[in-house]
């Protein structure tokens, strides 16, 4: 959290760093920072708060002081507690302004935050600006108000369980009544990335909000030890910071992590010598298209090489000299050149997560991993299984067109991939399970292939399944003795019965492209609109 962040001291008395107190949640700990007492001023419901910052851009942080038994820990307790927040028993409800409109009264409090409803009734007493604060936003859209007070706040964890449904405009008026628009093209509004910071004594965390599954990637150039070039891949448009830091830090980055959900990327970094920093420097910020650098390359170097099976292998790549670090968004892919007699050759491959993988301590997490198909024609699969450790390929930049906020409303998913079409797949699978709005309820996996022996991480699917019961796959092969089977309308029909609640509602597909195709035009046939299907094409 930001209240953790180092400020530099109002006088010349030397800084001293905060205690730091873990509170566990359900999705991990929460570090607070204890402090010294502060001036304490009124609160609008007659409560106190703190005058001083938390925040590394010198945003304030008001705080009411809240009732026993309302502490963060506590609301985190009633959340895990079973009880039914949202008031509508579990469903996703829809909500139109006019009704969102009548939910404004205290023991009645609803409001949406980008386009989301939640029912904050049973927050109120919860809220660290106290209840008059968090009823200025009842009743309404809440948005600019959330973003003006405290934006950084991952109200998606915070309010999960009181999520009611999605914001819908009001029921269309008459016509006579409606505007006239003419060759006019609705955008939704573009996501740009707000940066802060915080610190710890060894420690420098910068932070880079996008939006709720906004999906973004990361691609870092380290250019010294107090030069990095952060890009934040968002949709199409690359977004450049340029960052002059205060002093030295570490390479590589102790932790790189984006939240699939919230859309929130940390960059940890350790400090050369532990200290704290008056501030975490400079940096320039600029935004790109993607097609401007589509043709940009990185050096990568093999670092493991090794056989899956009788036709497929593992190939782990980092970037030469350690000086580039890239994590993909969800569902995306990087081209690899492969120079033939012919020319350079490009082929499209999704990096699996290392969680996928048997451990080695050969591989880091700055490496990206491939699970590859040797094809017996393949010219550029052959290439590939021929590299040796030490040898070096040109990667592109990440490549795809997935929307991670596509599966929101839904709660039934279905995967088909086959063979080498899984890795595309697997990528979805955490943050799918994950999600805490609008929690998932069956992921299912029906994976194909000729016969067992093509099957790539079988046992590693297994123990997903072993771990989170929402999760199933299902082995289909179409060459053995007993039991063959393909993709058909038999086979998926089943799960689109409309009257079934667990009917599934979304399908992400990837495989050759005949299995692709024929894959859509079954879910044509069962009624399954376009805009509930996503095929993976390199």
């Amino acid at each position: 959290m930001s209240d953790s962040s180092l400020k530099p001291p109002s006088s010349n008395l030397p800084l001293r760093p905060p205690q730091v107190v873990a509170l566990a949640g359900s999705s991990g700990s929460l570090q607070l920072p204890i402090t010294a007492p502060q001036k304490l001023n009124s609160c609008p419901n007659g409560s106190t708060t703190s005058s001083a910052s938390g925040s590394a851009t010198g945003n304030p942080r008001n705080k009411c002081a809240l009732k026993p038994g309302y502490s963060l820990m506590s609301w985190i307790r009633l959340c895990n507690s079973g009880a039914d927040l949202s008031g509508t028993g579990g469903r996703v409800v829809p909500v139109s302004r006019t009704e969102l409109a009548t939910h404004n009264k205290i023991d009645d409090a609803w409001m949406a935050i980008r386009g989301r409803v939640f029912n904050v009734t049973r927050y109120m007493d919860f809220h660290p600006g106290g209840v008059d604060e968090l009823m200025r936003g009842v009743g309404r859209d809440a948005t600019k108000l959330f973003d003006e007070v405290h934006a950084w706040v991952n109200y998606p964890q915070l309010l999960g369980k009181c999520y009611v449904g999605p914001l819908k405009e009001n029921e269309t008026k008459p016509a006579k009544e409606a505007p006239l628009i003419t060759n006019a093209i609705l955008k939704p509004p573009e996501i740009v990335p707000r940066f802060d910071w915080i610190q710890q004594r060894s420690e420098l965390t910068l932070i880079f909000y996008t939006r709720g599954l906004a999906n973004p990637g990361l691609l870092i150039r380290r250019k010294n030890s107090q030069q990095l070039a952060v890009r934040v891949l968002v949709k199409h448009n690359w977004h450049h910071f340029d960052f002059q830091l205060n002093n030295n830090v570490e390479w590589p980055p102790k932790v790189t992590k984006i939240g699939a959900e919230t859309g929130k990327i940390e960059l940890v970094l350790g400090k050369e010598e532990p200290a704290p920093w008056p501030t975490y420097g400079t940096h320039v910020s600029s935004k790109v298209d993607s097609a401007s650098i589509q043709d940009e390359t990185y050096q990568y170097e093999v670092t493991q090489h090794k056989d899956i099976n009788h036709d497929s292998f593992r190939v782990s790549l980092q970037s030469t000299q350690r000086e580039v670090l890239m994590v993909l968004p969800v569902g995306y892919h990087v081209d690899i050149e492969v120079p033939l007699e012919s020319g350079v050759t490009l082929r499209s491959y999704t990096p699996v997560d290392q969680s996928f993988l048997h451990s080695d301590s050969s591989s880091s997490e700055e490496c990206l991993n491939f699970l590859i198909k040797r094809y017996p024609n393949g010219l550029v699969s052959s290439h590939i299984h021929q590299l040796k450790v030490g040898s070096h390929v040109q990667l592109s930049p990440p490549r795809g067109s997935f929307q991670l906020s596509e599966l929101t409303a839904h709660r039934n998913v279905l995967l088909l991939a086959a063979g080498s079409g899984l890795t595309p797949i697997l990528s979805l699978i955490s943050p799918i399970l994950k999600r805490n709005t609008n929690r998932i309820e069956s992921l299912i996996l029906m994976y194909f292939n000729k016969t067992p022996e093509d099957t790539w991480l079988k046992e590693k699917l297994e123990e997903i399944h072993s771990r989170d019961e929402r999760f199933t796959c299902t082995n289909i092969f179409s060459q053995v003795k007993d039991n063959s089977q393909r993709i058909s309308l038999e086979l998926l029909a089943p799960m689109f019965q409309k009257k079934q609640p667990e009917r599934c509602t979304y399908v992400a597909i990837c495989g050759p492209s005949g299995f692709n195709d024929a894959a859509v035009d079954i879910l044509c046939q069962l009624d399954v609109k376009a805009n509930q299907i996503h095929v993976f094409r390199g």
